[in-house]
């Protein structure tokens, strides 16, 4: 291996890229795979329960404040 690096090493500027380009790829293709057949190939699929419903139910109630607070703060800015 250290060898390999001396050699690279005395290579042109465009050849060190191309070995430094196809080291990156090869280490996150190795990555990426071992991600894929690490994951589970099914995922739990959530329960609806009831703290989700009323969390459903609020949502819109939240959103409709948060657009009253932006507007009355747009009313105080001054322009």
């Amino acid at each position: 291996m250290i060898n390999f690096l001396k050699n690279v090493q005395n290579k042109p500027e465009p050849v060190k890229k191309f070995v430094m380009w196809l080291g990156v790829f090869l280490v996150m293709t190795v990555i990426f795979m071992f991600w894929i057949f690490t994951f589970p190939s099914q995922t739990s699929v959530a329960k609806n329960d009831e703290a989700a419903n009323n969390l459903k139910k609020e949502l819109p109630g939240a959103w409709q404040s948060l657009k009253g607070q932006i507007n009355n703060l747009k009313k105080l800015w001054p322009r």
